[in-house]
């Protein structure tokens, strides 16, 4: 069976003319409409795609609604938040009575006042491709918050934009409190959960550049054992645990949603044989990789 390579869709517009929604913004780098509004003309069901902006969706009907991110399939509970990021490869199924509300912007709508968007917001990471739940009180001030935005957005004013740059801030930062309930996040950050969040924040930037440990203790200007003994302190794993988790994680995305032939995923990822990324990836995931690519057809 062949693959087709995954689409890339560049803003939230782009999104919508390929499952038929008539929706469209009309503000750069920002959207926010009702979910419901899919309904009759968009699909129901999404193939794998990516997306170059950031989404916040947060539901009050889930249905038989499924979503899946980078391969795995999320538990979607009674009122569940979620976040999807780029560069994650994302699917989903759609129940008919889905409600709620879905934001979408790109990091160049916030640059003036949240410069380092995934420092300040965590959860907006790669890695953490989690739905959160809300409990009733979250879900009730999150949707006065999104209705108030939805009627700025649907009413011009000279000042629209910056009203809206200031209430999804505001938005992000409540979306932040909840992140940290659930990750029991003290207020008050110790040294190394300040160097683990560095750390993971690099990751992202560097993992496929290089996987050396040293290479991010230098960028830290900490020894590799002392980065190695903060991390395992942290997070129970190793930092070189940490690094090969994300590049597994890319070489599963590429395996199963590309038509890149493994030399080829090999050499994207900056391993210097395709030998050498069979053998990482058999002894991360106990399979090879062609065998992972036929068990996924």
């Amino acid at each position: 069976m062949s693959k087709t390579q995954v689409p890339v869709f560049k803003n939230s517009n782009d999104l919508y003319e390929a499952i038929g929604f008539p929706h469209r913004s009309h503000i750069p780098n920002f959207d926010i409409h009702a979910i419901d509004e899919l309904e009759p003309s968009s699909s129901r069901c999404m193939p794998p795609y990516r997306q170059d902006f950031f989404q916040i969706a947060l539901l009050t009907y889930v249905g038989n609604s499924r979503l899946n991110i980078n391969t795995d399939w999320l538990e979607l509970g009674e009122h569940p938040l979620w976040f999807t990021v780029p560069g994650q490869v994302v699917s989903w199924v759609r129940d008919e009575k889905i409600a709620g509300f879905n934001i979408t912007f790109k990091k160049e709508f916030l640059m003036q006042v949240i410069p380092n968007l995934i420092e300040d917001f965590p959860f907006l990471k790669m890695s953490e491709n989690q739905v959160l739940m809300m409990t009733k009180d979250e879900l009730n001030s999150l949707l006065f918050d999104a209705k108030r935005m939805i009627s700025v957005f649907q009413n011009p004013h000279p000042y629209q934009e910056k009203m809206l740059e200031g209430m999804l801030v505001s938005i992000l930062y409540y979306c932040k409190a909840i992140f940290e309930r659930h990750k029991t996040t003290e207020n008050s950050l110790t040294r190394g959960q300040v160097i683990t969040q560095k750390f993971e924040n690099l990751v992202e930037k560097m993992y496929i550049d290089t996987k050396n440990v040293s290479d991010y203790a230098d960028v830290l200007n900490i020894t590799p054992s002392y980065l190695t003994t903060m991390i395992k302190q942290q997070t129970g794993k190793s930092a070189k645990d940490i690094i090969q988790e994300r590049l597994l994680l890319e070489s599963k995305s590429l395996l199963k949603f590309s038509d890149l032939d493994i030399a080829e995923i090999g050499y994207r990822l900056n391993f210097q044989e395709p030998t050498h990324f069979t053998r990482f990836f058999k002894k991360l995931s106990g399979t090879t990789p062609n065998r992972f690519r036929q068990e996924g057809l």
